[in-house]
C-alpha cells in the first residue's frame, strides 16, 4: 500500500559531510520507525542550499518540499524540526508553514521548560555530556540575534549548581560574559554543545573562542565538539515526539 501521509525532517543544514552523516542518522532511525510514511528532508538555510548546490548536492526548503509532496498527492505532512528551540530560524522558515494539511511539531524544548518531557529532553543532554564531580559543565547553544530566547534561562532554573547554560549569540542572553560572572575562580571546565550537530559553532565558537578566553581567565578546560545528534538515545527523542503527535492526530480522525 502507498504511503499517503509524509514527514519533513527539516534542520538548519550544513555542508560539512560528517555533519550531515547525523542528520542522515535521524532520518534513517525515523524511516525505521515509521515504514508507511514517505520521509524526506529539508534545510532551512538558504546559504548551506545554495553552497551544496554549487556541489551538485540539491535540497529543499520546507517550503518547497511541502509543495513537492502535496503535488505528489501526500494527504498530511508532518514536519519535525531539528532545531532545539522555537528562535527566529525555527519562526521564520517552519511555523509559518503550518496550515491543515502541514502540522509543525515544536521543538524539543519548550519555552519555559516546564514539562515531564523537557525534564526529559535535559536528562538525556546531561547523559550525553557526563561531566566529573569537579567539574563545572557549561552547556552552549545558539541564541537568536534579534530577539531574545527564554528557553536557556529556563533551562538554567533545571540545572544543579554546577551546570550553566550559555549562548554564542553575543546579543542574547545569557552570553559569554554572563556565563563567566557565575563561574568560581579558577575551575575546571567541561564545554559542550547545546546544538543538534557540530559544525563551525562548534569548533570554532565553543572550541576556540569559549575555551580560549576561559583558559586566559584561568581555568582548566576541556571540550566535547560531538552535537547531540550523535548520540542515539538522544535522536530517540524526536522518535518519541513525533509518535506522539502523530498518535494524537490518528485518534482525531
Amino acid at each position: 500500500m502507498p504511503a499517503i501521509d509524509a514527514i519533513i525532517l527539516a534542520t538548519f543544514g550544513s555542508a560539512d559531510n560528517d555533519v550531515r552523516k547525523i542528520f542522515d542518522a535521524l532520518t534513517f532511525d525515523i524511516r525505521q520507525s515509521f515504514p508507511t510514511f514517505e520521509v524526506r528532508t529539508a534545510f532551512t538555510s538558504n546559504f548551506m542550499i545554495r553552497k551544496l548546490a554549487r556541489r551538485n548536492v540539491f535540497v529543499s526548503t520546507v517550503a518547497e518540499e511541502i509543495s513537492n509532496l502535496q503535488r505528489d498527492g501526500f494527504r498530511k505532512v508532518f514536519v519535525l524540526p531539528t532545531h532545539l528551540t522555537a528562535g527566529e530560524e525555527f519562526d521564520n522558515k517552519i511555523k509559518i508553514c503550518a496550515s491543515s494539511d502541514v502540522e509543525i511539531i515544536p521543538p524539543l524544548f519548550s519555552d519555559d521548560c516546564s514539562t515531564a518531557f523537557d525534564r526529559k529532553v535535559f536528562a538525556t543532554v546531561l547523559d550525553c555530556y557526563p561531566h566529573a564531580a569537579d567539574e563545572v559543565l557549561i552547556l552552549v547553544g545558539h541564541g537568536s540575534p534579534h530577539r531574545h530566547n527564554p528557553v536557556y534561562e529556563s533551562l538554567q532554573r533545571l540545572a544543579d549548581d554546577d551546570i550553566l547554560i550559555g549562548v554564542i549569540e553575543p546579543t542574547d542572553s545569557p552570553n559569554f560574559d554572563d556565563v563567566v560572572a557565575k563561574l568560581p575562580h579558577a575551575t575546571k571546565i567541561f564545554l559542550a554543545p547545546l546544538l543538534f550537530n557540530g559544525g563551525v559553532h562548534v569548533n570554532e565558537d565553543i572550541a576556540v573562542t569559549w575555551r580560549n578566553h576561559l583558559t586566559a581567565l584561568g581555568h582548566e578546560v576541556r571540550v566535547s565538539t560531538d552535537g547531540l545528534g550523535k548520540f542515539e538515545s538522544f535522536r530517540n527523542l524526536y522518535v518519541d515526539k513525533l509518535r506522539e503527535v502523530i498518535g494524537h492526530e490518528r485518534t482525531q480522525d
